[in-house]
């Protein structure tokens, strides 16, 4: 049988303790009951808020309503009788009006909470940039402001598709950087369909993605090209500079900010941090690199110490480059490139690593010596720990002998890799 009108009444009036001028009266801290569950909470700073009492799924919680006078005694009943009839279906209504505010988050919003902890993460500033410039040209534009619960698989292949043939590297970059976002917003429950990364790269085709490669002067042109370098219109500091990094086989980035405390004459090496208090991080993998220098190596560091300011500061003993450019500051890698372009060179500084590379495989340079000799990352952990300790010694005598081969002591590459060939000078014999 139904509540009579009578009953209704009744149990309104026996709910309802409390009235609009009572509450708006009410001044001393204290809980202050309305009936079924909804209070009026006063704190001893003065300020009055709602808060209901309720048991869901068989477990008591306390859901706040509002604070008065923005939420008055009629709104904050409604909101409790709201939360009432949600309970009675084991629905917690608090839950969902938060996870509707949460699933309405735009992508934008979803980039900066994930962003927040990724960017801790990165090497440095410049790649922290790197992030944020990719999705303000190519992401935001088109779903910035779009929920991020409710992107599909077809809305990021439209974000990719203007670049993804034009800028095959920036686009496989967007699209990772997508997909960690798409990631991050599953894990915080902002999102709770499929990352619409998945298979977008198989729509949109790989096969037409060529690598692309720092182009590279051939390895037996290299000889000719160093001893050229005297004659080219530039500061000595930066041929000085270029000739290191071909010696060396390290990255322009090394060679730029090399430093003359990571220089041991004494034992012929130079050590590069993998992260540098000063520049964060130096070699690509972020591990220590190791490089034996040849006695040419060697000399154009006593070059570089007379030529530079260093030398009346004491460059062994402080942090002076060792390649300055104007003001102490790195050179610009922009400033090595314009050397070989002067001398109409198709290549790049870094292309003299695949050089390097090129003249060890003919020259049956075993292949786990020469990628130590570049640093190159392996994922093997235990074997990248086995050729930074007991490869030193080969790697001394292979730095050697390419000087020998750039400076045009040697040939060809398999003269060079024939102790036979060499008197105890380093010297071609006849």
């Amino acid at each position: 049988m139904g509540e009579t009108a009578a009953q209704k009444k009744k149990r309104i009036r026996a709910a309802h303790r409390l009235s609009a001028i009572k509450v708006s009266k009410i001044k001393s801290p204290g809980l202050y009951e309305d009936g079924a569950g909804l209070r009026l909470v006063v704190t001893d700073q003065g300020t009055k808020r709602w808060a209901l009492r309720i048991t869901i799924n068989g477990r008591r919680v306390e859901r706040g309503l509002g604070v008065y006078p923005d939420v008055g005694i009629d709104d904050a009943r409604r909101k409790a009788a709201d939360f009432r009839r949600g309970a009675v279906d084991g629905r917690d209504i608090r839950a969902e009006q938060k996870l509707k505010r949460r699933s309405g988050q735009p992508f934008e919003q979803a980039f900066e909470d994930f962003f927040e902890v990724r960017s801790q993460q990165l090497a440095n500033g410049k790649h922290v940039q790197q992030w944020r410039n990719t999705m303000r040209d190519y992401v935001f534009p088109k779903i910035g402001k779009r929920p991020v619960a409710d992107i599909s698989a077809a809305e990021v292949i439209d974000v990719l598709k203007p670049i993804w043939f034009k800028k095959p590297e920036t686009a496989s970059r967007v699209l990772q950087r997508l997909n960690a976002v798409f990631d991050s917003a599953i894990l915080r429950g902002v999102r709770e369909r499929a990352n619409p990364c998945i298979g977008v790269s198989r729509e949109l085709g790989t096969d037409h993605r060529q690598v692309t490669h720092h182009r590279a002067l051939p390895w037996p042109e290299v000889p000719a090209y160093v001893q050229g370098l005297g004659g080219r219109k530039a500061m000595t500091v930066t041929k000085l500079a270029l000739e290191f990094l071909i010696l060396t086989a390290t990255r322009s980035g090394d060679v730029r900010g090399a430093l003359w405390q990571e220089i041991d004459l004494k034992h012929k090496i130079w050590t590069i941090p993998g992260r540098d208090p000063a520049t964060d991080r130096r070699t690509k993998t972020g591990e220590t690199h190791v490089v034996p220098l040849s006695d040419r190596a060697i000399a154009i560091l006593d070059e570089a110490l007379r030529l530079t300011s260093a030398a009346a500061h004491g460059a062994q003993s402080g942090d002076a480059r060792i390649f300055p450019g104007s003001k102490g500051q790195p050179l610009s890698d922009s400033t090595l490139s314009k050397l070989m372009r002067d001398a109409e060179i198709a290549g790049t500084p870094h292309g003299f690593r695949s050089a390097f590379k090129d003249w060890c495989a003919e020259a049956g340079v075993r292949d786990e010596v020469s990628e130590a000799a570049l640093a190159h990352a392996d994922p093997n952990a235990v074997r990248a720990a086995y050729r930074r300790t007991q490869f030193l010694d080969e790697r001394m005598a292979l730095m050697q002998r390419w000087a020998d081969f750039v400076g045009g002591r040697t040939s060809s590459a398999h003269a060079a890799t024939n102790p036979a060939n060499h008197d105890a000078s380093g010297q071609d014999s006849k």
